[in-house]
Protein backbone atom coordinates (compact mmCIF):
# COMPACT_ATOMS: atom_id res chain seq x y z
CA UNK A 1 0.00 0.00 0.00
CA UNK A 2 1.40 3.40 -1.02
CA UNK A 3 1.67 6.40 1.28
CA UNK A 4 -1.11 8.12 -0.68
CA UNK A 5 -3.44 5.15 -0.26
CA UNK A 6 -2.65 4.95 3.46
CA UNK A 7 -3.49 8.63 3.93
CA UNK A 8 -6.71 8.25 1.89
CA UNK A 9 -7.79 5.27 3.99
CA UNK A 10 -7.05 7.07 7.25
CA UNK A 11 -9.15 10.03 6.14
CA UNK A 12 -12.11 8.05 4.80
CA UNK A 13 -12.22 4.74 6.70
CA UNK A 14 -12.37 4.62 10.52
CA UNK A 15 -11.38 0.95 10.36
CA UNK A 16 -7.96 2.03 9.08
CA UNK A 17 -7.25 3.45 12.53
CA UNK A 18 -7.90 0.17 14.35
CA UNK A 19 -4.84 -0.90 16.34
CA UNK A 20 -3.45 -4.45 16.38
CA UNK A 21 -5.08 -6.28 19.29
CA UNK A 22 -2.67 -6.75 22.18
CA UNK A 23 -2.78 -9.67 24.53
CA UNK A 24 -3.76 -8.85 28.11
CA UNK A 25 -2.70 -10.86 31.12
CA UNK A 26 -6.06 -10.29 32.77
CA UNK A 27 -8.77 -8.95 30.42
CA UNK A 28 -11.15 -11.49 28.82
CA UNK A 29 -10.40 -12.47 25.22
CA UNK A 30 -13.45 -10.63 23.86
CA UNK A 31 -12.50 -7.35 25.58
CA UNK A 32 -10.28 -4.93 23.67
CA UNK A 33 -7.53 -3.89 26.07
CA UNK A 34 -3.77 -3.36 26.09
CA UNK A 35 -0.81 -3.93 28.37
CA UNK A 36 -0.87 -0.32 29.62
CA UNK A 37 -4.23 -1.02 31.25
CA UNK A 38 -3.07 -4.24 32.95
CA UNK A 39 -1.98 -4.26 36.61
CA UNK A 40 1.64 -3.14 36.96
CA UNK A 41 3.93 -6.20 36.72
CA UNK A 42 6.24 -7.01 39.64
CA UNK A 43 9.37 -5.89 37.80
CA UNK A 44 7.89 -2.39 37.38
CA UNK A 45 6.95 -1.89 41.03
CA UNK A 46 9.94 0.21 42.03
CA UNK A 47 8.46 3.35 43.59
CA UNK A 48 9.44 4.04 47.21
CA UNK A 49 8.86 6.90 49.64
CA UNK A 50 11.93 8.63 48.24
CA UNK A 51 10.52 8.37 44.73
CA UNK A 52 7.42 10.27 45.85
CA UNK A 53 9.60 12.84 47.63
CA UNK A 54 11.64 13.46 44.47
CA UNK A 55 8.50 13.52 42.34
CA UNK A 56 6.86 16.25 44.40
CA UNK A 57 10.01 18.36 44.53
CA UNK A 58 9.98 18.27 40.74
CA UNK A 59 6.25 18.82 40.22
CA UNK A 60 5.24 21.26 42.97
CA UNK A 61 7.68 24.09 42.22
CA UNK A 62 6.19 25.26 38.94
CA UNK A 63 5.00 28.53 37.36
CA UNK A 64 1.40 27.43 38.00
CA UNK A 65 2.03 26.87 41.70
CA UNK A 66 3.86 30.19 41.94
CA UNK A 67 0.96 31.99 40.24
CA UNK A 68 -1.55 30.38 42.60
CA UNK A 69 0.13 31.75 45.71
CA UNK A 70 0.92 35.16 44.20
CA UNK A 71 -2.70 35.61 43.14
CA UNK A 72 -3.69 35.43 46.81
CA UNK A 73 -1.53 38.49 47.49
CA UNK A 74 -3.23 40.31 44.64
CA UNK A 75 -6.54 39.28 46.18
CA UNK A 76 -5.58 40.99 49.45
CA UNK A 77 -3.82 38.45 51.68
CA UNK A 78 -0.46 39.06 53.33
CA UNK A 79 2.50 36.86 52.46
CA UNK A 80 2.14 34.73 55.60
CA UNK A 81 -1.62 34.36 55.10
CA UNK A 82 -0.90 33.10 51.59
CA UNK A 83 1.62 30.59 52.96
CA UNK A 84 -0.86 29.42 55.58
CA UNK A 85 -3.63 29.06 52.99
CA UNK A 86 -1.31 27.01 50.78
CA UNK A 87 -0.34 24.78 53.70
CA UNK A 88 -3.93 24.19 54.83
CA UNK A 89 -5.15 23.60 51.27
CA UNK A 90 -2.12 21.43 50.56
CA UNK A 91 -2.72 19.32 53.67
CA UNK A 92 -6.40 18.81 52.83
CA UNK A 93 -5.71 17.73 49.27
CA UNK A 94 -2.74 15.63 50.43
CA UNK A 95 -5.15 13.52 52.50
CA UNK A 96 -7.05 12.59 49.33
CA UNK A 97 -3.87 12.19 47.26
CA UNK A 98 -2.35 9.88 49.87
CA UNK A 99 -5.53 7.82 50.25
CA UNK A 100 -5.98 7.35 46.50
CA UNK A 101 -2.27 6.66 46.28
CA UNK A 102 -2.71 3.79 48.73
CA UNK A 103 -5.55 2.41 46.58
CA UNK A 104 -3.32 2.45 43.50
CA UNK A 105 -0.47 0.85 45.45
CA UNK A 106 -2.73 -1.96 46.70
CA UNK A 107 -4.48 -2.75 43.41
CA UNK A 108 -1.64 -1.79 41.01
CA UNK A 109 -4.26 -0.82 38.42
CA UNK A 110 -4.46 2.54 36.60
CA UNK A 111 -7.07 5.09 37.62
CA UNK A 112 -9.26 4.38 34.59
CA UNK A 113 -9.58 0.73 35.64
CA UNK A 114 -9.83 1.33 39.40
CA UNK A 115 -12.72 3.78 38.92
CA UNK A 116 -14.85 0.94 37.51
CA UNK A 117 -15.20 -0.53 41.00
CA UNK A 118 -16.86 2.72 42.12
CA UNK A 119 -18.77 4.14 39.16
CA UNK A 120 -19.40 1.00 37.12
CA UNK A 121 -17.78 -0.50 34.04
CA UNK A 122 -19.42 2.03 31.72
CA UNK A 123 -20.19 4.72 34.28
CA UNK A 124 -16.48 5.19 34.90
CA UNK A 125 -16.14 6.62 31.39
CA UNK A 126 -17.55 9.96 32.58
CA UNK A 127 -15.04 10.41 35.41
CA UNK A 128 -12.19 9.31 33.13
CA UNK A 129 -13.30 11.82 30.48
CA UNK A 130 -13.54 14.58 33.12
CA UNK A 131 -9.99 13.88 34.26
CA UNK A 132 -8.77 13.74 30.66
CA UNK A 133 -10.35 17.11 29.83
CA UNK A 134 -8.64 18.76 32.81
CA UNK A 135 -5.29 17.26 31.83
CA UNK A 136 -5.70 18.80 28.38
CA UNK A 137 -6.68 22.15 29.94
CA UNK A 138 -3.51 22.20 32.03
CA UNK A 139 -1.43 21.05 29.07
CA UNK A 140 -2.77 24.04 27.15
CA UNK A 141 -2.30 26.53 29.99
CA UNK A 142 1.26 25.39 30.72
CA UNK A 143 2.10 25.56 27.03
CA UNK A 144 0.84 29.13 26.76
CA UNK A 145 2.76 30.09 29.88
CA UNK A 146 5.83 28.42 28.38
CA UNK A 147 5.31 30.50 25.25
CA UNK A 148 5.44 33.69 27.31
CA UNK A 149 8.80 32.60 28.70
CA UNK A 150 9.98 31.92 25.14
CA UNK A 151 9.00 35.53 24.31
CA UNK A 152 11.09 36.80 27.20
CA UNK A 153 14.06 34.68 26.14
CA UNK A 154 13.87 36.08 22.61
CA UNK A 155 13.45 39.66 23.86
CA UNK A 156 16.51 39.22 26.08
CA UNK A 157 18.59 38.56 22.94
CA UNK A 158 16.64 40.59 20.35
CA UNK A 159 14.69 43.38 22.12
CA UNK A 160 13.08 44.38 18.80
CA UNK A 161 10.96 41.22 19.01
CA UNK A 162 8.64 43.27 21.23
CA UNK A 163 7.89 45.46 18.19
CA UNK A 164 6.80 42.59 15.94
CA UNK A 165 3.82 43.70 13.85
CA UNK A 166 0.56 42.58 15.43
CA UNK A 167 -2.27 41.29 13.23
CA UNK A 168 -4.37 39.72 16.02
CA UNK A 169 -7.54 41.62 17.10
CA UNK A 170 -7.21 43.37 20.46
CA UNK A 171 -10.27 41.50 21.72
CA UNK A 172 -8.19 38.32 21.91
CA UNK A 173 -5.92 39.77 24.58
CA UNK A 174 -2.82 38.44 22.83
CA UNK A 175 -0.51 39.56 20.03
CA UNK A 176 1.09 37.95 17.01
CA UNK A 177 4.35 37.69 18.97
CA UNK A 178 2.50 35.88 21.76
CA UNK A 179 1.06 33.31 19.38
CA UNK A 180 4.39 32.87 17.60
CA UNK A 181 6.10 32.18 20.92
CA UNK A 182 3.27 29.81 21.86
CA UNK A 183 3.92 27.91 18.64
CA UNK A 184 7.68 27.84 19.24
CA UNK A 185 7.23 26.43 22.75
CA UNK A 186 4.82 23.82 21.40
CA UNK A 187 7.33 22.90 18.69
CA UNK A 188 10.20 22.58 21.18
CA UNK A 189 8.06 20.62 23.63
CA UNK A 190 6.66 18.23 21.04
CA UNK A 191 9.55 15.70 20.82
CA UNK A 192 9.92 15.49 24.63
CA UNK A 193 6.32 14.30 24.94
CA UNK A 194 7.19 11.05 23.16
CA UNK A 195 10.29 10.19 25.20
CA UNK A 196 9.64 7.95 28.19
CA UNK A 197 10.14 9.90 31.46
CA UNK A 198 12.65 7.29 32.68
CA UNK A 199 14.98 8.39 29.87
CA UNK A 200 14.66 12.05 30.89
CA UNK A 201 15.71 11.60 34.52
CA UNK A 202 18.63 14.00 34.11
CA UNK A 203 16.25 16.68 32.79
CA UNK A 204 13.99 16.35 35.83
CA UNK A 205 16.96 16.43 38.23
CA UNK A 206 18.39 19.54 36.54
CA UNK A 207 15.01 21.24 36.64
CA UNK A 208 14.50 20.49 40.35
CA UNK A 209 17.91 21.99 41.17
CA UNK A 210 17.71 25.05 38.91
CA UNK A 211 14.16 26.08 39.80
CA UNK A 212 15.04 26.37 43.49
CA UNK A 213 17.90 28.72 42.58
CA UNK A 214 15.56 30.82 40.43
CA UNK A 215 12.87 30.95 43.15
CA UNK A 216 15.32 32.03 45.85
CA UNK A 217 17.02 34.52 43.53
CA UNK A 218 13.71 36.08 42.49
CA UNK A 219 12.65 36.55 46.12
CA UNK A 220 16.00 38.13 47.03
CA UNK A 221 15.69 40.51 44.07
CA UNK A 222 12.22 41.57 45.25
CA UNK A 223 13.40 42.18 48.82
CA UNK A 224 16.39 44.21 47.60
CA UNK A 225 14.08 46.20 45.33
CA UNK A 226 11.82 47.04 48.28
CA UNK A 227 14.86 47.99 50.36
CA UNK A 228 14.10 49.59 53.70
CA UNK A 229 10.38 49.44 52.90
CA UNK A 230 10.34 45.63 52.72
CA UNK A 231 8.73 45.34 56.15
CA UNK A 232 5.95 47.70 55.15
CA UNK A 233 5.47 45.90 51.83
CA UNK A 234 5.10 42.55 53.57
CA UNK A 235 2.88 43.79 56.37
CA UNK A 236 0.36 46.00 54.58
CA UNK A 237 -1.17 44.49 51.44
CA UNK A 238 -2.42 47.15 49.06
CA UNK A 239 -5.39 45.12 47.88
CA UNK A 240 -6.92 44.15 51.22
CA UNK A 241 -10.49 42.91 50.62
CA UNK A 242 -10.06 43.30 46.89
CA UNK A 243 -13.24 42.82 44.94
CA UNK A 244 -15.33 43.19 48.06
CA UNK A 245 -14.12 39.90 49.57
CA UNK A 246 -13.73 40.17 53.37
CA UNK A 247 -10.47 38.95 54.85
CA UNK A 248 -11.56 35.57 56.24
CA UNK A 249 -13.61 34.75 53.14
CA UNK A 250 -10.63 35.65 50.98
CA UNK A 251 -8.51 33.28 53.06
CA UNK A 252 -10.99 30.42 52.67
CA UNK A 253 -11.18 31.10 48.94
CA UNK A 254 -7.38 30.82 48.87
CA UNK A 255 -7.54 27.49 50.72
CA UNK A 256 -10.02 26.20 48.13
CA UNK A 257 -7.91 27.42 45.21
CA UNK A 258 -4.84 25.73 46.74
CA UNK A 259 -6.73 22.45 46.78
CA UNK A 260 -8.18 22.98 43.31
CA UNK A 261 -4.77 23.16 41.66
CA UNK A 262 -4.16 19.50 42.50
CA UNK A 263 -7.72 18.18 42.27
CA UNK A 264 -6.70 16.56 38.98
CA UNK A 265 -3.86 14.49 40.43
CA UNK A 266 -5.87 13.61 43.54
CA UNK A 267 -8.10 11.66 41.16
CA UNK A 268 -5.46 9.77 39.17
CA UNK A 269 -2.47 9.55 41.54
CA UNK A 270 -3.03 5.79 41.22
CA UNK A 271 -1.48 6.00 37.74
CA UNK A 272 1.81 6.58 39.57
CA UNK A 273 1.35 4.78 42.88
CA UNK A 274 0.48 1.53 41.07
CA UNK A 275 4.25 1.18 40.67
CA UNK A 276 4.89 1.22 44.44
CA UNK A 277 6.80 -1.63 46.07
CA UNK A 278 4.39 -1.45 48.99
CA UNK A 279 1.36 0.72 49.90
CA UNK A 280 3.17 2.44 52.78
CA UNK A 281 5.38 4.23 50.24
CA UNK A 282 2.44 6.57 49.60
CA UNK A 283 2.26 7.77 53.21
CA UNK A 284 5.10 10.29 52.86
CA UNK A 285 2.93 12.45 50.60
CA UNK A 286 0.83 13.53 53.57
CA UNK A 287 3.92 15.11 55.14
CA UNK A 288 5.91 16.25 52.13
CA UNK A 289 3.16 17.75 49.97
CA UNK A 290 1.90 20.57 52.26
CA UNK A 291 5.43 21.49 53.39
CA UNK A 292 6.78 21.84 49.85
CA UNK A 293 3.60 23.62 48.78
CA UNK A 294 3.93 26.19 51.58
CA UNK A 295 7.64 26.51 50.81
CA UNK A 296 6.86 27.54 47.25
CA UNK A 297 4.32 30.02 48.59
CA UNK A 298 6.99 31.56 50.82
CA UNK A 299 9.06 32.60 47.79
CA UNK A 300 6.12 33.53 45.57
CA UNK A 301 4.05 35.56 48.04
CA UNK A 302 7.01 37.57 49.35
CA UNK A 303 8.02 38.37 45.78
CA UNK A 304 4.48 39.41 44.83
CA UNK A 305 4.08 41.57 47.95
CA UNK A 306 7.31 43.47 47.34
CA UNK A 307 6.70 43.85 43.60
CA UNK A 308 3.18 45.19 44.15
CA UNK A 309 4.50 47.69 46.71
CA UNK A 310 7.38 48.90 44.52
CA UNK A 311 5.63 48.99 41.15
CA UNK A 312 2.06 49.69 42.26
CA UNK A 313 -0.79 47.41 43.23
CA UNK A 314 -2.73 48.39 40.11
CA UNK A 315 -0.33 46.22 38.12
CA UNK A 316 -0.44 42.41 38.12
CA UNK A 317 2.60 40.48 39.36
CA UNK A 318 1.10 37.12 40.15
CA UNK A 319 2.68 35.23 37.24
CA UNK A 320 6.44 34.47 37.25
CA UNK A 321 6.74 35.99 33.78
CA UNK A 322 5.27 39.26 35.10
CA UNK A 323 8.22 39.44 37.49
CA UNK A 324 10.88 38.27 35.05
CA UNK A 325 9.74 40.88 32.50
CA UNK A 326 10.70 43.62 34.96
CA UNK A 327 14.37 42.72 34.56
CA UNK A 328 14.54 43.95 30.96
CA UNK A 329 16.36 47.16 31.91
CA UNK A 330 20.06 46.37 31.43
CA UNK A 331 22.43 43.85 29.88
CA UNK A 332 22.77 42.01 33.19
CA UNK A 333 19.03 42.12 33.73
CA UNK A 334 18.37 40.67 30.28
CA UNK A 335 20.84 37.88 30.98
CA UNK A 336 18.98 37.05 34.20
CA UNK A 337 15.68 37.32 32.32
CA UNK A 338 16.87 34.80 29.73
CA UNK A 339 18.17 32.27 32.27
CA UNK A 340 15.14 32.48 34.57
CA UNK A 341 12.75 32.22 31.62
CA UNK A 342 14.62 29.15 30.37
CA UNK A 343 14.26 27.42 33.76
CA UNK A 344 10.56 28.29 34.09
CA UNK A 345 9.91 27.09 30.53
CA UNK A 346 11.73 23.84 31.37
CA UNK A 347 9.43 23.47 34.40
CA UNK A 348 6.40 23.63 32.15
CA UNK A 349 7.84 21.02 29.80
CA UNK A 350 8.52 18.53 32.61
CA UNK A 351 5.11 19.12 34.20
CA UNK A 352 3.38 18.62 30.87
CA UNK A 353 5.23 15.33 30.42
CA UNK A 354 4.48 13.79 33.81
CA UNK A 355 1.21 15.30 35.00
CA UNK A 356 -0.63 16.14 31.79
CA UNK A 357 0.24 14.40 28.52
CA UNK A 358 0.75 10.92 30.00
CA UNK A 359 -2.35 11.23 32.20
CA UNK A 360 -4.49 12.40 29.27
CA UNK A 361 -3.12 9.64 27.04
CA UNK A 362 -3.83 6.97 29.68
CA UNK A 363 -7.42 8.18 29.91
CA UNK A 364 -7.89 8.24 26.14
CA UNK A 365 -6.50 4.71 25.89
CA UNK A 366 -9.10 3.42 28.33
CA UNK A 367 -11.92 5.29 26.57
CA UNK A 368 -11.11 3.96 23.09
CA UNK A 369 -8.53 1.14 23.34
CA UNK A 370 -9.41 -0.11 19.87
CA UNK A 371 -8.21 3.13 18.26
CA UNK A 372 -5.95 4.89 20.77
CA UNK A 373 -2.76 3.74 22.45
CA UNK A 374 -0.46 5.80 24.67
CA UNK A 375 1.44 7.28 21.73
CA UNK A 376 -1.68 8.29 19.82
CA UNK A 377 -3.22 9.63 23.02
CA UNK A 378 -0.23 11.86 23.65
CA UNK A 379 -0.34 13.07 20.05
CA UNK A 380 -4.01 14.02 20.43
CA UNK A 381 -3.36 15.71 23.78
CA UNK A 382 -0.41 17.74 22.55
CA UNK A 383 -2.27 18.96 19.45
CA UNK A 384 -6.01 19.24 20.12
CA UNK A 385 -5.45 19.51 23.89
CA UNK A 386 -3.03 22.41 23.52
CA UNK A 387 -4.61 24.33 20.66
CA UNK A 388 -8.26 23.53 21.32
CA UNK A 389 -8.63 25.84 24.35
CA UNK A 390 -8.04 29.56 25.01
CA UNK A 391 -5.35 29.69 27.73
CA UNK A 392 -4.53 33.34 27.03
CA UNK A 393 -8.03 34.24 28.26
CA UNK A 394 -7.75 32.11 31.41
CA UNK A 395 -4.38 33.58 32.33
CA UNK A 396 -5.33 37.20 31.57
CA UNK A 397 -6.05 38.12 35.21
CA UNK A 398 -5.66 36.60 38.65
CA UNK A 399 -9.45 36.46 39.07
CA UNK A 400 -9.85 34.52 35.82
CA UNK A 401 -7.11 32.14 36.91
CA UNK A 402 -8.68 31.47 40.32
CA UNK A 403 -12.17 31.09 38.82
CA UNK A 404 -10.88 28.54 36.34
CA UNK A 405 -9.14 26.49 39.04
CA UNK A 406 -12.12 26.50 41.39
CA UNK A 407 -14.70 25.69 38.70
CA UNK A 408 -13.29 22.43 37.40
CA UNK A 409 -12.48 21.14 40.88
CA UNK A 410 -16.12 21.14 42.00
CA UNK A 411 -16.50 17.92 40.01
CA UNK A 412 -13.04 16.37 40.31
CA UNK A 413 -12.70 16.78 44.09
CA UNK A 414 -15.89 14.80 44.89
CA UNK A 415 -14.93 12.17 42.30
CA UNK A 416 -11.68 11.57 44.18
CA UNK A 417 -13.27 11.53 47.64
CA UNK A 418 -16.04 9.14 46.56
CA UNK A 419 -13.34 6.73 45.36
CA UNK A 420 -11.62 6.93 48.76
CA UNK A 421 -14.87 6.50 50.70
CA UNK A 422 -15.97 3.56 48.58
CA UNK A 423 -12.65 1.70 48.89
CA UNK A 424 -12.02 2.19 52.61
CA UNK A 425 -15.54 2.37 54.08
CA UNK A 426 -17.85 0.55 51.68
CA UNK A 427 -15.63 -2.19 50.25
CA UNK A 428 -13.31 -2.43 53.27
CA UNK A 429 -10.27 -2.44 50.94
CA UNK A 430 -11.48 -5.56 49.13
CA UNK A 431 -11.69 -5.32 45.34
CA UNK A 432 -11.69 -8.21 42.87
CA UNK A 433 -9.13 -7.07 40.31
CA UNK A 434 -10.13 -9.68 37.70
CA UNK A 435 -13.74 -8.46 37.79
CA UNK A 436 -12.63 -4.91 36.93
CA UNK A 437 -11.86 -6.06 33.39
CA UNK A 438 -15.19 -7.87 32.78
CA UNK A 439 -18.00 -5.83 31.14
CA UNK A 440 -20.58 -8.16 32.73
CA UNK A 441 -18.78 -8.76 36.03
CA UNK A 442 -19.75 -7.71 39.54
CA UNK A 443 -18.79 -4.07 38.82
CA UNK A 444 -21.37 -3.77 36.06
CA UNK A 445 -23.90 -2.68 38.72
CA UNK A 446 -27.01 -1.44 36.85
CA UNK A 447 -26.34 -1.70 33.11
CA UNK A 448 -22.75 -0.68 33.68
CA UNK A 449 -23.52 2.28 35.97
CA UNK A 450 -23.40 2.57 39.75
CA UNK A 451 -26.23 5.04 40.25
CA UNK A 452 -25.46 5.32 44.00
CA UNK A 453 -22.05 6.81 43.26
CA UNK A 454 -23.58 9.30 40.84
CA UNK A 455 -26.23 10.36 43.33
CA UNK A 456 -23.41 11.01 45.81
CA UNK A 457 -21.56 13.00 43.13
CA UNK A 458 -24.67 15.07 42.33
CA UNK A 459 -25.24 15.84 46.02
CA UNK A 460 -21.62 16.99 46.34
CA UNK A 461 -21.65 19.17 43.22
CA UNK A 462 -25.10 20.78 43.58
CA UNK A 463 -24.34 23.24 46.45
CA UNK A 464 -21.50 24.75 44.44
CA UNK A 465 -23.30 25.26 41.13
CA UNK A 466 -24.92 28.66 41.96
CA UNK A 467 -21.57 30.03 43.08
CA UNK A 468 -19.86 28.76 39.95
CA UNK A 469 -22.45 30.49 37.77
CA UNK A 470 -21.91 33.74 39.69
CA UNK A 471 -18.13 33.41 39.40
CA UNK A 472 -18.41 33.02 35.64
CA UNK A 473 -20.99 35.81 35.28
CA UNK A 474 -20.99 38.20 38.25
CA UNK A 475 -24.04 40.06 36.88
CA UNK A 476 -26.18 37.11 38.01
CA UNK A 477 -27.08 37.91 41.61
CA UNK A 478 -27.48 34.85 43.84
CA UNK A 479 -27.11 36.56 47.22
CA UNK A 480 -24.82 35.28 49.95
CA UNK A 481 -24.98 31.73 48.65
CA UNK A 482 -22.11 32.73 46.38
CA UNK A 483 -19.79 32.45 49.40
CA UNK A 484 -20.44 28.70 49.54
CA UNK A 485 -18.42 28.50 46.33
CA UNK A 486 -15.40 29.94 48.13
CA UNK A 487 -15.13 26.69 50.08
CA UNK A 488 -16.33 24.51 47.20
CA UNK A 489 -13.75 21.78 47.75
CA UNK A 490 -14.56 21.45 51.45
CA UNK A 491 -18.31 21.43 50.74
CA UNK A 492 -17.91 18.94 47.91
CA UNK A 493 -15.65 16.63 49.91
CA UNK A 494 -17.92 16.49 52.95
CA UNK A 495 -21.28 16.33 51.16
Amino acid sequence: MTVTQTIRNRLTRPSAWVLPKEESCIAPEEVWSNKDMDPAPLEHRRWTSWTFFAYWISDLITPGGWATSSSFVEMGLTWWESCLAMYVGGFLVAIVITANGIIGAKLHTPFAITSRSVYGYWGSKFVVFSRMACACFWLSINSWSGGVFISLMIKAIWPQYANLKNTIPASQGATSADFLSFFLFWLLQFPFIFIHPSKLKWVFNAKAFLVVIVAVGTMIWALVKAGSHAGEALGSPANRAAGGIPRFKAFMYAVTASQSTWATLSVNIGDFSRYCKKPSASYIQLLVFPILYAGLSFFASITASCASYVYGSENSYYQPYDIVALWNTSAGGRCAMFLASFVWALCNVTTNITANSISAANDMTSLAPKYINIQRGQLIAVTIGVWGFVPWKVLATASNFLTFMASYSIVLAPIAVIMVTDFFLVKKQKVDIYELYKPHGIYRFSKGWNWRAYIALAVAVAPNLPGMVNAINSSIDIGNIKYVYMVSNIIGNTS
